[in-house]
């Protein structure tokens, strides 16, 4: 009777550490699929993604941007909400959004009334912004391995400024009224949006 006792104990201690195991090699795979599924990585597995945080965030666009040198792994960090809410006159205080769980590498910072954005380009799409006619590109100096702004070439509105620091492209968009349509701002922004790409390079390199 003892020794059969003693055989039925040892049995039972050998499941429940098999069940404990199987339990912890789950959860770790579990944990993967949701880190996985918050860097919006196409290789996600389906399901539902965490909630976005700056942490996760930040891990895909490192990911992402492994391959350009002195980069911050931060996007956010590349501009102060100070700076930008300056360059914009100052009338309203844009902050820092978070970075882009949308989009590689990609910053917005934001008011009710305006924002300014931030944005990694490959090379396929900046050479294709940069040749689109339906955008006017004008050459600007002094800023990185250099710089184009963009405007709508039917009226000078929607202007955008795509700039290279080391092997990396940029693209920095600057709003003034997100109600307005026309060009009466483009003044405005494309002078926001080239004292940010200044302020920028620095923090990305150059």
């Amino acid at each position: 009777m003892g020794t059969a006792t003693a055989g039925l104990a040892a049995v039972a201690l050998l499941v429940t550490g098999c069940g404990s195991g199987g339990s912890g090699g789950s959860g770790g795979s579990g944990g993967g699929g949701a880190d996985a599924a918050a860097s919006g990585t196409p290789s996600a597995p389906a399901g539902t993604a965490a909630p976005a945080t700056a942490s996760t965030a930040g891990a895909a666009s490192t990911a992402v941007g492994a391959g350009v040198a002195g980069r911050p792994a931060d996007p956010c960090s590349v501009l102060t909400n100070a700076q930008v809410s300056a360059a914009l006159g100052g009338a309203s205080q844009l902050l820092a959004e978070g970075p882009s769980t949308e989009r590689p590498w990609s910053c917005t910072w934001g008011s009710r009334r305006a924002y300014v954005s931030l944005r990694s380009v490959d090379d396929a799409s900046f050479a294709q912004l940069t040749a689109n006619p339906a955008f006017r590109a004008e050459p600007v100096t002094g800023i990185g391995g250099g710089a184009v702004q963009l405007t709508r070439a039917s009226d000078g509105s929607q202007p955008e400024l795509l700039f290279t620091v080391g092997a990396g492209h940029y693209a920095i968009e600057a709003v003034a009224d997100r109600g307005a349509t026309d060009s009466s701002n483009t003044p405005a922004e494309t002078s926001a949006e080239q004292a940010l790409a200044r302020l920028a390079v620095a923090k990305l390199g150059g």
